[in-house]
């Protein structure tokens, strides 16, 4: 991928909400270099590995096993090791880390939060049949169906792009959808990384994304963490889980750890496909792209 860009970082901004807000508003993402305790993140990436690793996704070396456990994160819930591995106390600490949630509240606000629903990817050397739904270029506001939600994407180990990292298009926030295809190899106007444990990616609901293919030997691992501001109706699958619950999903798992946060009193839940399927509202932070006005979520999931 010689023709896709170094994502500068973004870390001279700390400190700064108005001027990580211009940036934001410019480019779509911010990046930043060692922003989380590489020892949490390390941790988090262990206890994943040795449940992946106990369910034979994995051998003791970390080398991806021959057969494919599963291709997407839905898939791989309904496999033992991969709900071990998402459910980890570890991983579910990471937006809860000071550093994360601070920087995202700079952002949206103070009163910002991470859906309690979290995405943990692991993604198999890429080989037919198929590719994983986060190879296609799409945008997160899909996901959710609420303008100006960020994503904070963290890489578990470090992962050069040979492994298959995330790659953003830096200024797609300003210009109309993108429709969903596999990024191809070469693409210019492209950014990415090689990233290492400790970073950390947060990127508009309207930016173009899309992950590189895995191209060694191991298994890719990194979190998706989602946020918004209190005072906008949040998906309620993602605040309660795809099962439709009474109660905020891990609440009855995590309440008891000192970082546990609940999402806000008084949130209003409505129907992700309902929120997706209407075109985004203005933003706090620049002009939408009137192409917007004709949104229509993606036949099929990308995400």
């Amino acid at each position: 991928m010689s023709a896709v860009d170094e994502l500068p970082p973004s870390n001279a901004l700390l400190g700064d909400p108005d001027a990580l807000r211009r940036r934001l508003a410019d480019d779509g993402y911010l990046f930043f270099r060692g922003l989380l305790p590489a020892a949490e993140i390390r941790a988090a990436a262990d206890g994943v590995a040795t449940a992946l690793r106990r369910g034979g996704w994995a051998d003791a070396r970390g080398l991806a096993s021959a057969e494919r456990r599963a291709l997407n994160p839905m898939e791989a819930l309904g496999d033992p090791a991969f709900r071990a591995a998402i459910t980890s106390r570890a991983f579910n600490r990471i937006p809860y880390l000071a550093e994360l949630r601070g920087t995202v509240r700079s952002l949206l606000g103070p009163g910002a939060f991470s859906y309690p629903v979290k995405v943990l990817r692991a993604i198999y050397p890429e080989r037919p049949p198929g590719v994983p739904r986060g190879r296609y270029v799409h945008q997160d506001y899909g996901v959710s169906g609420v303008q100006d939600m960020l994503t904070t994407w963290v890489p578990l180990t470090d992962i050069p792009v040979t492994l298959g990292g995330l790659a953003v298009r830096p200024g797609s926030h300003l210009g109309p959808p993108l429709r969903p295809r596999v990024l191809r190899r070469r693409e210019s106007g492209w950014a990415t990384a090689d990233y290492r444990a400790g970073d950390a990616l947060v990127f508009h609901c309207l930016t173009s994304h899309a992950a590189l293919p895995n191209r060694e030997a191991s298994l890719r691992l990194s979190g998706d963490f989602r946020w918004q501001r209190p005072d906008q109706p949040a998906p309620a699958q993602l605040v309660l889980g795809p099962g439709g619950r009474r109660w905020e999903v891990f609440s009855r798992m995590f309440a008891p750890e000192p970082w546990w946060e609940s999402v806000p009193a008084g949130l209003t839940l409505s129907p992700r496909e309902r929120m997706a399927a209407i075109p985004p509202g203005p933003s706090r932070y620049f002009p939408v792209h009137p192409g917007w006005r004709h949104w229509r979520p993606p036949g099929g999931a990308v995400h």
